[in-house]
C-alpha cells in the first residue's frame, strides 16, 4: 500500500546518543518496502525507542508514523536523489571524518573506563529515591556553543520559549510547542541534560548545556513527586540506576585514565607560531582554516609534546582535518594551544583504540552510521532549503517583525551597599538621610568586597542580571537613594548613576541568521515537494496493521 503521507515530520530535531551495549534481537518482519530496500520491524525499533528515551514523549500512532516517514525519507534521499553536491562538499567530509573518530574515542571510554566503573546497592537506592521526580521540561537546541549563547542572551532579553523554538527546530511538534519535551525522569535523557533540569527550580532556565547532541538550554515547568515506590518497582529499574549512576561517575574515572596514558607529560608551544596559525585562521573567516603552504612565515618549531617536535605545517594539518564548527570556537591563542593539545591527545588514543581493534568492531560500525546519517541530513537539508528564493523584502520583514532579537539588552550602572544585620541597616539608613556620601559608605559597610572596592559601583551591566530587582532599578531615578530592598538573604541600598537603552543591531550584520530563520519557516512546502518528486520514482508500501499493533515494552 502506497503510504499516505511521507512528510508528517521531516528531519527531526535529535541525534543518535553514543552508547554501546549488547543489541536486542526484535522481530524482522519488514515493516516498509522502499523500491528495493526494506525498513524490518527491528530497525524501526532502535530509531523509534532511541527517540522516546532521548525525548521523553510517550509512545503514540502519530508519532510511530512519523518516525517510520522519516526513515522512508531518508531512504528516498540517500537512494533515489542527486547526492553529488553533497557528497563532494570538503565540510561534509570533515565532518564525517570526525565523527569517526568520535565513535572510535566514545568506543574506548566504554571499554576502558566506563566498563570498569562499579556501583553498589547503596548508591542504586539512593538513585531510586531520587527516581521518584518527574519534571516537565521544554528545551532550545543549538548545535554550537556560539549559537546556545545567543539564544541565551535573547531568553534574558525577555524572548519567549515558543518564538525562539519556531526559529531552532525542524520537528514540526516542537516549533509548536515551544520547544517542550513532556516529562522526563531520572536516567531517562542525556546525563548532562538531566543533571541541570533536576537542578533548576520550577520557572527557571539554565544556561546553555552541553549534551552529546549539541547544546540545550532549559525549562521546567512542572516538578512531580511520587512518593510511594515498591521494591519490586526498585529492581525492575535497577539496570537503568546502574547505567545512570556510571555515567554520572564518568569523569573522574575519565580523568585517572588519561593521568595514566599521559602522565605527567608536558607541552611546549612555540608562541611565533601558534601566533601564525591564529592569524591564518582568522585571515580566512567564516570558520575555515588556510594554511600558509607558501612556505613563508613556517616555523620548524611549534609543539613539543611526549618527546616529539611538530613543525607548524605539521599541526597545521591536524587543525585543518577539524570541522568549520570547531575551528569557529578558536577565537584567541589560548584556545588555539588548548585545542592542539586535545588533538594531540586524540592522535594518542585513536592509535591505542587501532592497537585494540575498537575501530572495527560493529558496535562502532552501527553508531558511526547513525551518526554520518545525521550530518548528511542536514547538509542534504542545507541543499534543498538553499533554493528557497527570499527576497530583501522579505529579509527586512522578518527582521522589522523580530526586532527585540536585534537588539542588545539595556544596561544599567548602580551603585550599592550589601547589608544583613539590622543595626548596620539603621545606621547606614540614618548616614544616608544625613546625605553622607554612598561610596564612602560602601566602602565601609558593604559586605560585597569586590564592589566595595570600588565605592560600591557595579559599572554598566545587563538588565538582566539584576534578577527580580532589575524593573526596580530601571524605573528607579538617576541618583536617587532606594533601600533598604530585600533580595536573597540579604538588604540592598542602591543607586542608579545611568542607564543605557539597548542598541539595534545592524541589519547587514544579522543578514546571514535572517535568511536562514526565513529559509526555514518557508522551507517546508518546498521539501514536502522534492520528497514527493522522489516517492513517485518507487513504490513505497508499509504494513499498518505490524506498526499499529505492536506492543512497545521499554521497561528497565
Amino acid at each position: 500500500m502506497k503510504i499516505r503521507s511521507i512528510t508528517i515530520i521531516f528531519f527531526l530535531a535529535f541525534s543518535f546518543v553514543l552508547r554501546f551495549s549488547q543489541t536486542v534481537q526484535k522481530n524482522d518482519e519488514v515493516l516498509a518496502t522502499v523500491g528495493s530496500y526494506e525498513i524490518t520491524l527491528r530497525k524501526f525499533l532502535d530509531r523509534y525507542e532511541d527517540y522516546l528515551i532521548f525525548t521523553g514523549v510517550q509512545d503514540n500512532m502519530q508519532l510511530r508514523f512519523a518516525i517510520l516517514n522519516n526513515m522512508i525519507n531518508e531512504i528516498l534521499l540517500h537512494n533515489y536523489d542527486d547526492n553529488t553536491k553533497v557528497l563532494n562538499n570538503p565540510e561534509y567530509k570533515k565532518e564525517i571524518e570526525w565523527a569517526k573518530k568520535e565513535t572510535i574515542l566514545a568506543f574506548l571510554k566504554d571499554r576502558e573506563i566506563y566498563a570498569k566503573i562499579t556501583v553498589t546497592d547503596a548508591e542504586m537506592r539512593e538513585a531510586f529515591k531520587r527516581s521518584n521526580i518527574k519534571l516537565a521540561v521544554r528545551h532550545l537546541y543549538a548545535r554550537t556553543e556560539k549559537e546556545a549563547e545567543r539564544l541565551y542572551d535573547l531568553l534574558k532579553a525577555g524572548a519567549h520559549f515558543k518564538d525562539l523554538a519556531k526559529q531552532v527546530f525542524t520537528d514540526t511538534a516542537l516549533r509548536n510547542n515551544g520547544g517542550y519535551l513532556g516529562y522526563i525522569t531520572w536516567g531517562d535523557t542525556d546525563p548532562n541534560f538531566e543533571d541541570a533540569a533536576y537542578s533548576l527550580k520550577v520557572g527557571e532556565i539554565s544556561r546553555p548545556v552541553k549534551t552529546a547532541q549539541g547544546y540545550s538550554i532549559i525549562r521546567v515547568d512542572k516538578r512531580i513527586v511520587n512518593p510511594l515506590m515498591t521494591e519490586n518497582e526498585y529492581l525492575n529499574m535497577k539496570h537503568k540506576l546502574e547505567r545512570g549512576i556510571k555515567i554520572s561517575k564518568k569523569k573522574p574515572y575519565e580523568d585517572a585514565y588519561l593521568a595514566k596514558i599521559f602522565g605527567e607529560n608536558k607541552i611546549k608551544f612555540y608562541d611565533k607560531s601558534i601566533e601564525n596559525i591564529f592569524n591564518d585562521i582568522h585571515s580566512a573567516g567564516k570558520g575555515d582554516i588556510e594554511l600558509n603552504r607558501s612556505g613563508k612565515n613556517l616555523s620548524d618549531k611549534c609543539v613539543e609534546y611526549q618527546g616529539k617536535t611538530y613543525s607548524q605545517s605539521e599541526i597545521e594539518r591536524i587543525l585543518d582535518e577539524s570541522p568549520a564548527y570547531n575551528i569557529e570556537k578558536l577565537t584567541d591563542t589560548k584556545k588555539v594551544k588548548t585545542a592542539i593539545l586535545g588533538l594531540l591527545m586524540q592522535e594518542k588514543l585513536l592509535a591505542i583504540a587501532h592497537e585494540k581493534g575498537y575501530d572495527t568492531t560493529f558496535d562502532v560500525n552501527s553508531t558511526f552510521s547513525q551518526l554520518s546519517n545525521n550530518i548528511y541530513l542536514n547538509y542534504k537539508r542545507k541543499e534543498v532549503l538553499d533554493k528557497v528564493d527570499v527576497s530583501d523584502s522579505e529579509l527586512y520583514k522578518y527582521y522589522n517583525d523580530n526586532i527585540g532579537y536585534y537588539t542588545t539588552e539595556k544596561e544599567i550602572d548602580v551603585q550599592e551597599i550589601v547589608l544583613r544585620d539590622s543595626k548596620t541597616i539603621d545606621l547606614v539608613k540614618s548616614k544616608l538621610s544625613a546625605g553622607k556620601d554612598f561610596g564612602t559608605l560602601a566602602e565601609k559597610y558593604s559586605l560585597r568586597k569586590w564592589s566595595a572596592e570600588n565605592k560600591g559601583e557595579l559599572g554598566l551591566s545587563p538588565y538582566s542580571k539584576f534578577g527580580e530587582l532589575k524593573d526596580t532599578l530601571w524605573n528607579s531615578e538617576i541618583g536617587k537613594v532606594i533601600g533598604p530592598i530585600k533580595f536573597d538573604k540579604y538588604f540592598g541600598f542602591f543607586r542608579v548613576l545611568s542607564k543605557q537603552d539597548g542598541k539595534t543591531v545592524d541589519f547587514n550584520l544579522v543578514k546571514k541568521q535572517i535568511l536562514k530563520n526565513v529559509r526555514n519557516e518557508k522551507g517546508f512546502p518546498y521539501m514536502k515537494k522534492h520528497l514527493e518528486y522522489l516517492s513517485k520514482k518507487v513504490n513505497i508500501k508499509v504494513n499498518d496493521d505490524l506498526l499499529k499493533n505492536y506492543n512497545l515494552n521499554l521497561a528497565g
